[in-house]
């Protein structure tokens, strides 16, 4: 079977996402190689892939503004390939595939001749609708601007549009209907919606027997201190002062485990928990935290999901979790919506893309 290099940014947001698109392709006898550093790299080997390690620029947490983060992308970029490429160059991948921010692996793709394909993870873009006009807000070409798109160029050897168009096909980790404007899109954008795998190296969660659940991976203290004296039992990720008793906290949350389980998911909205809480059926507390985030916060309230808010109060989680987990037209275009999710095929879905652009 063919071998398969997948190049994904190096951030639970890009990582989590394929890991169902990987373990698919291995399933189907694919050899896929995951360059992956250290913290990552348990994540690709239990799909099955090879990871292949390398150091990483990134810091811990991504800034708020997505200009300011795709010259976070290019640095790590530049990093990335000379470590990545003599690698690439002796075992020559079939094909490649890599993520919208992991731009490396297109280069490696452009220079070694072999098919690509674009996986997405932010809302994508074409004539009718931009990710970049709707979250970036105009800016004054000033001398920083300028340097950033010139390096820009030079590593990619054209500009960033142009760059990506050269992608034959395009999977997109989320539902047409999620899209703005999607029936605009041909069908060299596939909408796969999620591609879920298990997680063993999460660990495993069990639910209480007698409360329903709510999740909570930001706002910690304030959603922890809301729980406090309600009849539901509270998830959370980070460290709680003086938890009550009906508050669980994790310094890695098992999500998916947890969202089998939940009624309500208070969230930053990245697209990969978004996706995640939707194909479990959850409606969504979205608080972001960078301007992609606030974007979809803003599609779930348009779409009926959730709501979106710009800070979290006690007792504006204490309403809200009461008002999602018991408002039946929420509860219905939820669970449209997850129908939808799944009938745009996940991880089966995006293997078929691979496999058809390996035959052609």
């Amino acid at each position: 079977m063919a071998h398969i290099a997948i190049f994904l940014m190096p951030e639970r947001g890009h990582v989590l996402p394929a890991l169902g698109v990987i373990a698919e392709l291995v399933r189907r006898g694919h050899r896929v190689s995951c360059p992956a550093p250290t913290r990552f790299a348990p994540a690709v080997t239990e799909c099955g892939a090879t990871a292949i390690p390398y150091e990483p620029t990134l810091p811990d947490a991504l800034p708020a503004s997505l200009y300011e983060a795709a010259q976070l992308a290019l640095a790590e970029a530049e990093s990335a390939l000379p470590q990545l490429e003599p690698t690439f160059r002796a075992d020559r991948p079939d094909l490649v595939v890599w993520d919208i921010a992991a731009w490396s692996g297109g280069v490696i793709a452009h220079r070694l001749n072999v098919p690509n394909v674009l996986l997405e993870v932010l809302l994508t873009s074409n004539a009718h609708w931009s990710l970049g006009t709707a979250v970036v807000p105009p800016r004054r070409f000033d001398r920083a601007a300028i340097g950033f798109f010139t390096r820009v160029h030079r590593f990619l050897g054209c500009s960033l549009p142009e760059f990506v168009s050269g992608a034959r096909r395009r999977i997109a980790l989320f539902p047409r209907e999620f899209q703005p404007e999607g029936h605009t899109f041909g069908e060299h954008v596939t909408f796969t919606g999620p591609c879920l795998a298990e997680r063993a190296f999460q660990g495993t969660w069990e639910p209480p027997p007698d409360r329903p659940v709510v999740l909570a991976t930001t706002g910690t203290q304030v959603c922890a201190d809301s729980a406090r004296g309600m009849p539901w039992h509270l998830v959370t990720k980070g460290k709680v002062l003086s938890p009550a008793m009906n508050v669980e906290t994790h310094d890695e949350v098992p999500q998916l485990a947890v969202l089998k389980h939940a009624s309500v998911f208070v969230t930053r909205g990245g697209m990969g928990g978004v996706m995640e809480a939707l194909h479990h059926g959850v409606p969504m507390i979205v608080v972001p935290h960078m301007t992609d985030q606030r974007l979809h916060g803003q599609r779930i309230e348009e779409l009926g999901l959730g709501v979106l808010l710009d800070t979290v109060t006690v007792e504006g989680v204490r309403s809200l979790v009461s008002q999602l987990a018991s408002d039946s037209a929420i509860s219905a275009r939820v669970k449209d919506m997850r129908r939808m999710i799944h009938q745009a095929g996940g991880s089966t879905s995006a293997a078929d893309v691979v496999e058809e652009e390996l035959a052609r």
